[in-house]
């Protein structure tokens, strides 16, 4: 029998008992790059059938995380405006790129802010290990807190027969959200550190500016 075959037994999801338990793979056929983004954007659009209002995904694009650093470390050049003449501009330059990447992950900070934790609600199922694994699980009898939420309207589909329908994260799943949200944050404060950086290049060795 194949992970993605329906499995009936008792089993417990974090904080969930529950009993005949119909437990099917979703998403496993989906080839991820390895990138910390592209798997926690692919949890997010697969939880969005289960809970109401709209989830945002984190803007991305391949290799994404690879070019900000390395337009980070670019950006450490305003420090040429020291040696005069042409370069004078370019802690200009390096603040536009600054600028560009905190709003990027301004608006990654509005996942952080508004799906992360949504996803984050749903129930860890510790049977499996692949890396993008999610599993849609069907129950027909509910206890703790995976009554208290259905009966909240979160994180559940009314199925037919009486039951309802709920999907379960991986532990894997759980730690690239956190990876994602924890490196959003570190990306965006590092941009931030260095657009005041160029700033006071830009303004003290371009334009002249003393401050006293």
């Amino acid at each position: 029998m194949s992970e993605r075959d329906p499995l009936i037994l008792q089993t417990n999801v974090r904080e969930v008992q529950h009993t005949e338990v119909a437990i099917r793979g979703i998403g496993t056929s989906v080839l991820l790059r390895k990138d910390v983004y592209a798997h926690s954007n692919h949890i997010v659009i697969q939880s969005r059938p289960y809970f109401r209002g709209n989830l945002p995904t984190y803007f991305y694009c391949p290799f994404f995380l690879k070019l900000a650093w390395l337009l980070f470390f670019a950006s450490l050049l305003g420090a040429l405006a020291l040696e005069g003449g042409y370069y004078k501009g370019s802690p200009f330059y390096c603040f536009v790129v600054c600028a560009f990447f905190i709003a990027v992950f301004s608006q990654h900070e509005i996942v952080n802010r508004r799906s992360i934790p949504v996803v984050l609600m749903q129930p860890v199922f510790d049977g499996q290990i692949p890396l993008n694994a999610l599993y849609e699980v069907t129950v027909t009898q509910l206890q703790g807190l995976a009554l208290e939420n259905y009966r909240a309207g979160i994180g559940f589909a009314n199925v037919s027969g009486g039951k309802v329908k709920f999907q379960a994260l991986s532990r894997e799943a759980v730690r690239s959200l956190h990876r994602s949200r924890r490196t959003s944050r570190f990306m965006l404060f590092m941009f931030f550190c260095s657009a005041c950086y160029n700033f006071y290049f830009m303004m003290v060795h371009s334009l002249g500016l003393q401050f006293s």
